[in-house]
């Protein structure tokens, strides 16, 4: 072996020996490094209601003893926090890090509910977008719509069966602004009751997978209808049906059968279209087309 590669080999063993070392240091000292602080965050959803379901206060309240800054690093049970977090019906995920500062930081996604429920069985909970019960909490309360009547235990609609439906309405701000609640009727139809005083609508069965559609008829029937008959002239609308809006009147007389495809689109026809029939003479059913006799 030439003197060259002695010195090599040398090194070598010098180099490792000092890593071994430093990193023994290093290990020791990282053990005695203490907790700097704790931070919680509620992340946000998009959606004042998460935030107002879980709180900081809350969250500190279920881990129960925080670290401190007497706590060593090496002592806080990350994965044990995360674990505890998880078991909360209020909270989707939890995520516990700890930074290189020694903060322990605490993210949590809060579960977003889409109503609250009140079934036949005498329960009240909410439920979330994924047909989650959550805690009805009076320490938490959200505005969402409610729901009530025939549902869960008896009836033929159960939770589960509205989640497409308030979902629908849930991402939608103009649907979610008019809903205030909705009834389950021992026949399996949805009533739905909105801010706007003077009517319910029928939404029929939920899971027929026509909500887009029966909102766009409920829609052009406040655009085109209600303005011109007045907002108290119909007591019930009802768009069950496939292509029609059937509305009855206050008095309890029913009104004809309005086709879809006859409510006129307010960007093609003007409102005084819209009142005259093809023959020219008022008509006393906005967006009908009368027909020929």
């Amino acid at each position: 072996m030439t003197r060259k590669a002695i010195i090599r080999c040398a090194l070598s063993v010098v180099l490792t020996a000092y890593l071994i070392f430093a990193l023994g240091m290093s290990h020791d000292m990282a053990a005695l490094d203490r907790v700097t602080g704790v931070e919680i965050n509620v992340l946000d959803t998009g959606s004042h209601h998460g935030k107002n379901f879980v709180t900081v206060d809350g969250i500190s309240s279920e881990i129960g003893d925080l670290p401190t800054d007497t706590t060593l690093l090496s002592k806080v049970d990350i994965r044990g926090i995360e674990r505890r977090l998880d078991e909360v019906v209020n909270i989707e995920t939890a995520q516990v890090t700890r930074s290189q500062t020694g903060r322990i930081h605490i993210d949590v996604m809060p579960m977003i509910p889409v109503a609250r429920v009140f079934s036949s069985d005498g329960t009240s909970y909410y439920i979330n977008r994924a047909g989650k019960r959550l805690t009805a909490d009076a320490r938490y309360h959200v505005d969402v719509p409610v729901v009530t009547g025939d549902i869960d235990r008896n009836g033929k609609i159960a939770t589960v069966d509205l989640l497409p439906l308030m979902h629908y309405v849930a991402s939608d701000s103009l649907l979610n602004s008019l809903t205030t609640s909705l009834k389950v009727t021992s026949a399996g139809d949805v009533i739905l009751i909105p801010a706007i005083r003077g009517h319910v609508v029928n939404l029929g069965d939920p899971r027929d997978n026509n909500t887009s559609d029966k909102f766009a008829r409920l829609l052009t029937m406040y655009r085109k209808v209600l303005p011109v008959k007045g907002w108290l002239y119909y007591d019930t609308i009802s768009v069950k049906y496939s292509g029609q809006v059937v509305a009855t009147r206050a008095k309890k007389r029913d009104m004809p059968q309005i086709a879809a495809k006859e409510l006129i689109d307010p960007e093609e026809e003007t409102l005084d279209n819209m009142l005259t029939t093809a023959a020219g003479s008022a008509d006393n059913t906005p967006a009908v087309v009368k027909k020929k006799q």
